[in-house]
């Protein structure tokens, strides 16, 4: 057996070798077509050195390499898909192993203070986006289960580095998804922008792989062996299984060094197949394996010295006669002109639209269709069935896998591989039954299908006799056998497609979006309303009942009437500006949140939001302006100047950021230091501290001051989404409360 000790050595494509093997007759006997070379043609001669280089070589490169680093991926929370960052690693052929190592840290954006470290969440899976609920959101849609692993990594933002590592990983395209963890809503407080640190997440990813020592390709129909020791530790074999074959396949292996010895092995197609340990003489491994793929057969040396390792796969194990008999339909690939939309129909021959498909009893009925990488997975794989008449006494058994065919038992079980699941579809009347596979897993998906009648006594079906007990469990749990099945014809249609979302939609919940993430990826997913969450948006934890959300309404709109002794008291001061500024803070207030507060079940808008929203902050900053130059107490032309002023300079500010801090400080502290020019001014011509009078420095300005103190506080930072409804409503009272105490009598101010 040649080798050649290459650190760096390229590959050919799978579809190369796949043709190179069968043009030369895998070249099983290396050394005879070496000594007869003479009788080679040319054209053989180049094959073979291609071959040469592809079937075995030693990889004497085992440290780590770094192929794949990505920084500065900024996270959000996490309340949908919508928040979630995209990170996309390839990882190549012939490893080891392979390590995502992730770093996330705390970028300091603004304020005082320091960033304190927040809780990160990783999913990492194989080909496609994986499907997580990290809120614990129930999902009422029927999804697929038998999915794809994935792996999860929590910790927090505080700069250490943390390690994925996968052991003879499969090769291909992975996908990460990050953000900050999720939190419970109700407890999130709600705080004033610019009051504390401004921080963002940051997610460093890098990709390092560790190639294995030794990798060929091998002839299924001979016998290999292999020798593991210290320095060569680690070695693949590759097989490929073309689309005859549909049986399990039984792989014998022989260790020289028997309990002496610990070895890994694992087998993996399009994913792990199968994962062990030999600590002893021999093993032997069975498994379904994976239509038109290469099989890789990895094999690392754990403990011992040193073995020789026999492997051996049976005698024309492409031409195996096995027992299932297939009923192949062909489906035809349909696209539509919409990201992630496209059917697989069956129409056969001439014809234009699809036809109902004829189940056999004979044999089973099987539909081939293929999800591409990349570009497929977006969206959700929906996959239907129904019959075509009506009738009490046939049912459908349908078994979804990926890359292999599932047989479906006499008990209308899906087999898979050894074990027996319950049926992803079970399907007995005229409306479609379906299952949804959100971000599905590219590769060659199978659909087998079954027809059972359930037998009949006297009339009456065998479900409702003792003896037929069998029907509910097999539905449950799956079963190998049930004496009340049997197998039977009949018609049946399919919708095999996909979309964004959930069939476009999000059970009128929420919205459909595609979203584009960081590498040009576009995936769908739902935005719920209404206070529903979920992938579906139908899980409704968080869904205030009707009479809640009126409730919350009516105090956060009717908080705002105590603003009418304000208005009362500024008028009867004769504050008439002022009078007029307080009406419009009221009216825009309660407008404002009559149309936000409604939770989509009762909304009063008279005009935009965001025109309402402008309104309401503009006349708040409005209001404090004109009560702390009222304060002031300056001569009438100083004040309608200053009102002018402070009107057009706090529209500017309005329209830059209403909701920053440094918006409500402009006016606060500049009426603060007008205040304590003019009361000092005062003070110095008087010769004392006499100024305003007694009765409104130590009863009104006091008390005003506390209790606008109070209602700022519980602004600021008492709120969360839970009591937000009472603490914002409590400072609208407090703000008018304060208001009717701070404006002063102008016998106070003489």
């Amino acid at each position: 057996m040649m080798a050649v000790n290459i650190c760096e050595l390229r590959y050919v494509s799978s579809d190369s070798v796949r043709s190179l093997i069968k043009n030369l007759n895998c070249y099983a006997d290396l050394d005879n077509k070496i000594k007869n070379m003479s009788k080679i043609k040319i054209l053989d001669v180049f094959f073979l050195l291609t071959y040469l280089l592809s079937i075995t070589h030693y990889i004497n490169c085992d440290e780590l390499i770094k192929i794949f680093q990505q920084g500065q991926t900024e996270l959000d929370d996490y309340t949908g898909y919508q928040d979630v960052s995209i990170i996309h690693f390839n990882v190549p052929d012939n490893l080891a192993s392979v390590t995502f190592k992730f770093t996330a840290k705390e970028l300091k954006l603004s304020g005082l203070g320091s960033c304190t470290p927040r809780d990160v969440s990783i999913y990492l899976k194989l080909g496609s986006i994986p499907l997580v609920h990290p809120d614990g959101a129930s999902v009422n849609t029927k999804l697929l289960n038998n999915r794809r692993k994935y792996y999860e990594v929590n910790f927090t933002s505080g700069g250490d580095q943390y390690d994925v590592k996968i052991t003879t990983p499969t090769p291909g395209d992975w996908f990460a998804i990050a953000f900050r963890s999720w939190t419970d809503p109700n407890s999130e407080k709600i705080t004033q922008q610019g009051l504390g640190t401004i921080c963002s997440t940051i997610l460093d990813a890098d990709l390092l792989v560790e190639k294995i020592k030794l990798s060929m390709i091998m002839d299924i129909n001979n016998k290999y062996n292999i020798n593991l020791n210290n320095s060569l530790n680690t070695a693949l074999l590759k097989f490929l299984i073309d689309d005859n074959y549909h049986d399990i396949i039984n792989i014998s292996i022989t260790s020289s060094c028997g309990d002496n010895c610990k070895i890994s092995i694992n087998i993996i197609a399009d994913d792990v197949i199968k994962s062990t340990q030999l600590n002893s003489t021999n093993i032997t491994l069975s498994f379904k394996p994976y239509i038109q793929y290469f099989h890789h057969l990895t094999f690392e040396l754990l403990s011992g010295n040193s073995t020789v390792l026999s492997i051996f796969l049976p005698k024309n194990i492409n031409n195996n006669n096995n027992n299932i008999i297939l009923n192949d339909i062909p489906l035809v690939r349909k696209s539509l002109p919409d990201l992630f939309l496209f059917d697989y129909e069956y129409i056969p021959g001439n014809s234009t639209e699809q036809i109902p498909i004829n189940i056999t009893a004979d044999k089973l009925t099987i539909m081939n269709f293929k999800i591409g990488p990349i570009n497929d997975i977006g969206g959700t794989l929906s996959i239907g069935i129904k019959l075509v008449n009506k009738t009490d006494d046939i049912i459908v058994i349908g078994c979804i896998s990926l890359g292999y065919i599932t047989n479906i038992t006499a008990g209308g079980g899906c087999k898979r591989n050894d074990v027996i699941t319950t049926s992803d579809i079970w399907a007995n009347s005229t409306k479609p039954i379906t299952i949804h596979i959100p971000y599905p897993d590219p590769g060659i998906w199978h659909l087998t299908i079954r027809a059972f009648k359930l037998i009949k006594e006297n009339n009456k079906l065998s479900i409702n006799n003792n003896n037929c007990t069998c029907i509910d469990k097999c539905q449950i749990i799956g079963c190998d056998d049930c004496e009340c099945f049997k197998k039977t014809t009949t018609k049946i249609e399919t919708n095999i497609g996909s979309s964004p979302c959930i069939e476009g939609g999000c059970n009128k919940n929420g919205h459909c979006h595609h979203h584009p993430n960081s590498g040009g990826f576009i995936i769908t997913s739902c935005h719920c309303t209404g206070g529903y969450r979920g992938f579906d948006c139908t899980d409704n934890t968080y869904v205030l009942t009707s009479s809640t959300v009126k409730i919350h309404l009516l105090m956060l709109t009717m908080s705002n009437l105590a603003f009418i002794g304000s208005i009362y008291i500024a008028y009867k001061r004769e504050y008439y500006s002022e009078s007029i500024v307080y009406t419009a803070v009221m009216f825009f207030s309660i407008f404002y949140h009559a149309c936000e507060a409604g939770e989509d079940i009762i909304n009063i808008c008279i005009t935009k939001i965001s025109v309402l929203q402008f309104c309401d902050f503009y006349n708040a900053l409005l209001s404090i302006w004109v009560t702390l130059i009222a304060m002031t107490s300056f001569g009438q032309k100083l004040t309608c100047f200053l009102q002018i002023f402070g009107a057009i300079v706090l529209a500017f500010c309005a329209e830059i950021d209403r909701t920053a801090l440094w918006v409500f400080l402009l006016p606060t502290l500049s009426g603060c230091i007008l205040i304590g020019f003019a009361w000092g001014m005062r003070c110095h011509r008087q010769r004392n501290f006499k100024y305003p009078a007694l009765r409104y420095r130590s009863v009104y300005l006091s008390t005003g001051l506390g209790i606008v103190f109070v209602g700022l506080i519980c602004y600021a930072f008492l709120q969360t989404r839970k009591n937000y409804h009472v603490l914002h409503s409590f400072w609208h009272i407090c703000t008018a409360i304060g208001i009717m105490l701070l404006l002063p009598k102008k016998k106070y101010m003489k």
